[in-house]
């Protein structure tokens, strides 16, 4: 397929084999663009999901998939809704690519050549625009682009685009060969602050370890699931809790490597018992982070315990295997970036036909809080810390 001006053909399933072994490198953008991922997805929170498929009309050969999720008002969470970015609330809300997850990405065979690249990219979109309106909408959106697949999309031909900064995504990177020359690494200002969780965690008696999800854990883990939630206004059920915690560990088991294996890094009391925990997935060489619970209700939860089992722990485990970051996602971008994270800009892209007319952003990230205001001097690509 490396050839020019390929014949190619777009065809649509309605889903996809999440253990599928064919074209990998449909699991080489990333954790939140992997099959196992937007698999997991089908269903959730009233969204359909299709695919997209593009391929060589002579060898049948996979060139290009786009995942596209379709629902009436959009997701309950903020962060997913286009609401959150124009103010109002379409009918019906189509989303390109990962629905979920900060870390969208444009799914082409690396083996295709520039023209080629464009031209299926090009029909993957225009199919997508004609689903779109089938469907009731006048535009498709792409959440958590990096910059370059943003600036992919808006340089089409026969699309119309719009594109609004949304929540950067934030990345912990090793410093050092172990965690204490990673510290010793830091600036001066986040060194302090870091050995001062440390010394906290120490005073309190607490000690963290990083181990293999056991599936018979996951009950004494929900209900700190629901603590931190219900901390955050939201209801949960700690049966709603196993069942999210069932479906992390569904994803575990990827190919190649150390890739899918889920690990639940917990901070323990003098006692030996969980006083929070956070889980993670490892895909590739990043350990992705998903999960945080925590037991306020016994009188944890200020001496660091979070930091520990989100960052500290993480990053051990990541040195130890020789991996390369530790992602941690969105919100909390102050205490993040003050304890050595990386903030990496993402935008949303609004795309419909040229004749259409596109939708005007208005972001309003206020439910951020602390967050927003941080960010508004955010306008690098990479924000070190």
């Amino acid at each position: 397929m490396a050839g020019t001006l390929t014949p190619f053909v777009v065809g649509e399933r309605s889903h996809l084999d999440p253990s599928g072994t064919d074209e990998p490198w449909l699991d080489e953008g990333g954790f939140y663009s992997s099959r196992r991922w937007t698999v997991s997805q089908e269903g959730d929170r009233g969204f359909t999901t299709a695919y997209l498929v593009g391929q060589d009309e002579t060898s049948g050969q996979t060139g290009g998939l786009v995942p596209f999720h379709t629902a009436s008002g959009g997701d309950s969470n903020p962060l997913y809704n286009e609401t959150t970015l124009l103010g109002y609330t379409p009918e019906v809300q189509v989303l390109a690519g990962s629905r979920t997850g900060y870390d969208n990405r444009v799914l082409l065979s690396p083996a295709l050549s520039d023209a080629d690249r464009t031209r299926l990219l090009s029909a993957l979109c225009d199919r997508l625009l004609e689903r779109a309106e089938e469907r009731g909408a006048g535009h498709v959106s792409w959440w958590y682009l990096p910059e370059e697949e943003a600036r992919a999309l808006a340089g089409l031909p026969g699309v119309a685009t719009v594109a609004t900064p949304c929540l950067p995504t934030a990345v912990v990177r090793p410093r050092g060969a172990d965690f204490d020359a990673h510290v010793a690494a830091l600036p001066a200002s986040r060194r302090s602050l870091v050995r001062r969780d440390l010394k906290r965690l120490a005073a309190g008696g607490y000690r963290s370890r990083t181990v293999a999800a056991d599936p018979a854990d996951l009950e004494r883990y929900a209900p700190l699931v629901v603590q931190v939630q219900a901390r955050h206004g939201e209801e949960l059920s700690e049966e709603g809790a196993i069942r999210y915690l069932r479906r992390c560990l569904s994803l575990g088991g990827g190919t190649g490597g150390s890739g899918g294996e889920v690990v639940i890094t917990e901070v323990l009391d003098t006692e030996d018992r969980p006083a929070a925990f956070a889980l993670g997935i490892v895909h590739g060489r990043t350990l992705h982070m998903r999960v945080f619970g925590c037991d306020y209700a016994a009188g944890h939860g200020t001496s660091g315990e979070y930091f520990e089992a989100t960052v500290y722990g993480p990053l051990r485990l990541v040195m130890e295997r020789g991996l390369d970051a530790v992602h941690l996602g969105v919100t909390s971008y102050r205490a993040k970036s003050l304890r050595g994270a990386e903030l990496h800009a993402r935008r949303t892209l609004f795309m419909s036909r040229p004749d259409r007319p596109l939708p005007v952003p208005a972001p309003d990230w206020g439910f951020l809080g602390d967050d927003e205001r941080f960010l508004a001097g955010a306008s690098s690509e990479v924000l070190p810390c």
